[in-house]
């Protein structure tokens, strides 16, 4: 179950600040957490971007962000320039807080905010206040990609590092409660799910916030023909 409770950015959990001194040491020394999750959306979010007047986005958890600089066909070959110019933005900024130099947020709205294969390492106790965080931080819309399954990698205390994992249809009733206080904002959201021992992805929009039906505005968009092994 996600609730409210009393953490906020000054006041974290304990278990979110060790999850982000892991991530910090992973960083430091692998390459794991490149930015490659965002590999499968680029026509997706390129699309989204177009159709809201978009030309500033923040990468929130952005990982080493390779997609954006001069290296970015190390991970693909399906863009030709670094996903800024790809896109068309004027300005892009990366929030990673376990790499040094990406700490810091926009002191300002932007325009649309992305986070993929982020929200699923949060803590539950946490998820309020990062959620509430990122759609501050747009005008426009919020993209998000959430797995809903168990990853393969685990801590050193033999933990998940998927330490929240809920079935979409929470995860959705979560997302349209925050985003009551963002009326004029967007929530498109991805969901990998597990179907036959595959992952796909499950697409929804979250918009005009109706109390009495939850679930009444939250209206399925195209899905990804996406498949995979897991």
């Amino acid at each position: 179950m996600i609730t409210d409770t009393e953490y906020s950015r000054e006041n974290p959990s304990d278990f979110y600040k060790r999850c982000l001194e892991y991530y910090i040491q992973m960083h430091s020394t692998t390459k794991a957490f490149d930015g490659r999750s965002i590999n499968k959306f680029v026509s997706i979010i390129k699309t989204l971007i177009r159709n809201h007047h978009c030309k500033t986005l923040l990468d929130y958890g952005s990982g080493k962000a390779t997609l954006y600089s001069d290296n970015f066909g190390l991970l693909t070959d399906i863009i030709d320039h670094p996903l800024q110019e790809y896109w068309g933005l004027d300005k892009v900024f990366l929030y990673e807080p376990a790499i040094k130099g990406l700490r810091v947020l926009p002191p300002k709205p932007v325009d649309c905010v992305i986070c993929t294969d982020v929200l699923e390492h949060i803590p539950a106790q946490d998820l309020h206040w990062v959620v509430d965080e990122m759609c501050s931080k747009a005008t426009e819309f919020v993209f998000l990609n959430i797995c809903t399954f168990p990853a393969l990698k685990v801590f050193p205390d033999g933990t998940n590092v998927h330490v929240s994992v809920f079935e979409q249809n929470e995860w959705l009733s979560f997302l349209q409660e925050r985003r009551k206080h963002f009326e004029d904002l967007v929530i498109y959201v991805y969901f990998d799910v597990l179907e036959n021992n595959k992952t796909i992805s499950r697409a929804y929009k979250i918009d005009n916030y109706t109390p009495e039906h939850i679930d009444f505005k939250i209206n399925r968009i195209e899905p990804l023909s996406i498949q995979g092994g897991i």
